[in-house]
């Protein structure tokens, strides 16, 4: 099986103390709260499709025992009011940020998306939005959403379609007027990303792992700048 190609930065190879250092200088550089709350509006609006469409996959029920790994600064889970929530991130500047966003009631943690300190069959649902690309093993991580959802539990996770997200970055240059409009999109970096994700990587990554139940473009099929995807048993 083909291995994830990874970026050249380093970040990949680095030890465990190391990489949270660099994870960390990644967050103080991209303002996740600018990016959800003050980007262009039709890149916020993807986001609320992307959200969507997480809620609708995963599907809570009150009272489920909910998982966010690499839970930022809580936009996505709190969404998931009624359950039982915990999100856990390596960065601990993501924490505070969440613990501001987030009732008391939600248990946040600082760990590493690749060895979960939970038991197996922990979580009735495990999201894990946008972090794939970031981490250092993503097979091994998904591993670690699947075997704390157990057979039973719903795994949701998010990634990046770069090659589409690049393609419109390239219309974006040629339109100086578009590209000034949607300059969020349009400058948006690639250097905390150490995989490039998409549809075939993460069939990549799954298989033998776990099974892709469903997968959903982001806004649609004809523009799928996210994809959305429900993972666990048939």
């Amino acid at each position: 099986m083909t291995e994830p190609a990874e970026r050249s930065d380093g970040a990949a190879s680095m030890a465990a103390d190391e990489f949270a250092a660099w994870n960390e200088r990644m967050v103080a550089r991209y303002d996740i709260e600018r990016y959800y709350e003050r980007s262009h509006r039709l890149v916020r609006w993807i986001e609320n499709r992307r959200i969507a469409e997480l809620v609708r996959l995963a599907a809570p029920h009150a009272g489920e025992r909910v998982l966010e790994v690499g839970c930022g600064a809580g936009h996505v889970l709190h969404r998931f009011e009624g359950t039982e929530r915990t999100g856990m991130d390596l960065s601990q500047t993501m924490l505070a940020r969440a613990r501001r966003r987030l009732p008391k009631g939600v248990r946040l943690m600082q760990g590493s998306a690749d060895s979960l300190p939970f038991a197996s069959a922990s979580f009735d649902i495990v999201l894990c939005t946008e972090v794939l690309e970031h981490v250092q093993d993503p097979r091994r991580v998904i591993a670690e959403l699947v075997r704390v959802a157990g057979p039973r539990g719903r795994v949701v996770v998010s990634i990046p379609n770069e090659a589409m997200i690049d393609r419109v970055k390239r219309v974006l240059r040629r339109t100086p007027i578009v590209r000034k409009a949607l300059s969020t999109l349009a400058s948006e970096g690639n250097e905390w990303h150490l995989h490039t994700m998409d549809a075939d990587m993460l069939r990549r990554i799954t298989e033998g792992v776990t099974n892709i139940r469903s997968l959903r473009a982001v806004p649609n099929r004809l523009l799928p700048i996210r994809w959305v995807v429900l993972l666990g048993a048939r």
